[in-house]
């Protein structure tokens, strides 16, 4: 039956009928509809061209052929190629800087302690903070990437789920189609996989809110298997944004130039060279004498050539290029020499030294605060409807909310200082003092814990006041 729904599919594609993508789904005929689909792919391989080093334009330049004066081909000077690896150094800037400390999970809804604990669960045993840092460093490095949570059955039987990290240096072709704000309505990952025979297929995985399409492509047509999506929605997070050097890269490649250039000048020109007049060259002692006599004549001269490697003009074009790749990337230039002179700073004033990169990092949230309030909205319905049934109307009502957390820390005497001032003055409650301490790690166990202590402390009260009255009688 679905082979006579692919040529009757066919059949209306070539006399003009527009089918939507879900009838295209329907009838086995993933290739139109991938046809319907946005793919980047070429967007994306510019993108690793310039990230990876032995892709950039500088290793195409050749080594220089050298010839006699009769033109005769002698052999090959080398011409240094030093490429620079600015793209990684101003993307892992911005990784750091967004996500180099976990996404903090915070419970804005009541009685929901358990749905919560869960939750987090779920981010800790699926490495949800290692996923989304590896997924914003590949977006950053070539402007797309994907959060693909999987859910499966487990050795033991039960449900369960992993997160698996989706981007074109991993092997994968990202599709997608958007409505007109911008909402994802499909996604689609296509990959290769290698098979018996040392052969290698083609699979299309199509993900939409009720199923999910496992396709495969054969010698003609697809072999489609369609699986329910008991979570409701799609189980993917598309992430996408410019590069991080987006707007330096042709100063990169200047940099890269002028250094390899220099490189080959230092070659041709370092090493010591001297000069000298006809009279005193008709005298040179000989190369393995040991004590060697220069005898000058009257007008003879002899001195070390000492080039200008150097120029300040080259200087300073090097150092205003590099000065431009930072600034226009939003990143600090941080090196050892620096970094070693700072001594006892607080976070608020490495805060304050790292501005650059604060401020891109909020440019980021714009897009990744939306990113998290979907996960979250993914993974409790993931919870509900497969890994965690029986708490579901629980999960339903937990309500979560997500803070990021400052890269290098907090100043933590003066965090709980301000903390116990609110506190004293009325104005903040004990359970919210637990959450925002920053020696507390485990926020529920510690609350557990004072709940504990304190009835422990009123059952000794009451049992003492009940002995002190027994003892008046």
């Amino acid at each position: 039956m679905s082979f006579f729904n692919y040529v009757q599919s066919k059949l209306k594609t070539a006399v003009g009928y527009q089918q939507s993508f879900e009838e295209l789904l329907e009838a086995h005929n993933i290739g139109d509809a991938l046809a319907l689909m946005t793919c980047d792919n070429p967007k994306q391989l510019e993108a690793l061209k310039q990230y990876n080093l032995e892709q950039h334009p500088i290793m195409q330049r050749m080594d220089k052929p050298i010839y006699d004066k009769d033109g005769n081909f002698k052999g090959w000077v080398k011409r240094w190629r030093l490429p620079l690896s600015y793209a990684k150094y101003i993307n892992e800037m911005a990784v750091v800087f967004i996500y180099g400390r976990p996404v903090q999970w915070v419970q804005s809804s009541q009685n929901t302690d358990a749905a919560y604990k869960a939750f987090t669960d779920f981010i800790r045993t699926t490495h949800f903070n290692a996923r989304i840092r590896q997924a914003k460093r590949l977006a950053g490095a070539e402007t797309k990437s994907a959060l693909l949570f999987h859910c499966y059955q487990n050795s033991d039987g039960k449900a369960d789920c992993l997160i698996k990290v989706l981007a074109k240096s991993l092997g994968d072709d990202l599709y997608y189609i958007k409505d007109h704000v911008d909402r994802l309505l499909y996604f689609a990952r296509g990959y290769y996989m290698r098979e018996r025979g040392n052969t290698t297929a083609y699979y299309v995985d199509v993900f939409t809110d009720n199923y999910t399409y496992h396709c495969k492509r054969k010698n003609f047509g697809w072999q489609v298997e369609r699986e329910v999506n008991f979570c409701g929605k799609k189980p993917v997070i598309l992430l996408e944004q410019e590069t991080e050097w987006d707007g330096a890269n042709h100063l990169i490649e200047r940099q890269e130039y002028v250094k390899s250039r220099t490189a080959d000048v230092n070659d041709y020109m370092a090493d010591p060279a001297l000069v000298a007049t006809v009279d005193v060259v008709n005298s040179l002692p000989d190369k393995d004498t040991e004590n060697k006599l220069y005898v000058l004549g009257e007008k003879g001269e002899l001195r070390y050539l000492t080039p200008d490697t150097a120029s300040e003009l080259k200087k300073q074009e090097s150092d205003d290029n590099e000065r431009h790749i930072f600034r226009e990337t939003f990143t600090p230039n941080i090196d050892f020499e620096s970094m070693s002179r700072l001594t006892n700073v607080s976070a608020k004033a490495l805060k304050q030294m790292m501005v650059l990169a604060d401020i891109k990092a909020s440019m980021r949230k714009e897009s990744h605060d939306e990113y998290l309030m979907r996960i979250a909205n993914l993974i409790i319905a993931i919870l509900s409807k497969v890994l965690n049934i029986p708490m579901r109307a629980q999960l339903e009502q937990l309500l979560v909310q997500h803070e990021y957390q400052e890269p290098f820390g907090e100043d933590i005497e003066e965090a709980i200082s301000n903390a116990v001032k609110t506190k004293n003055a009325g104005g903040m409650s004990n359970e919210t003092f637990i959450e925002l301490n920053p020696l507390v790690r485990d926020k529920q166990r510690e609350k557990e814990r004072i709940s504990n202590e304190q009835a422990e402390k009123e059952a000794k009260e009451e049992e003492t006041a009940k002995n002190n009255v027994f003892n008046y009688q």
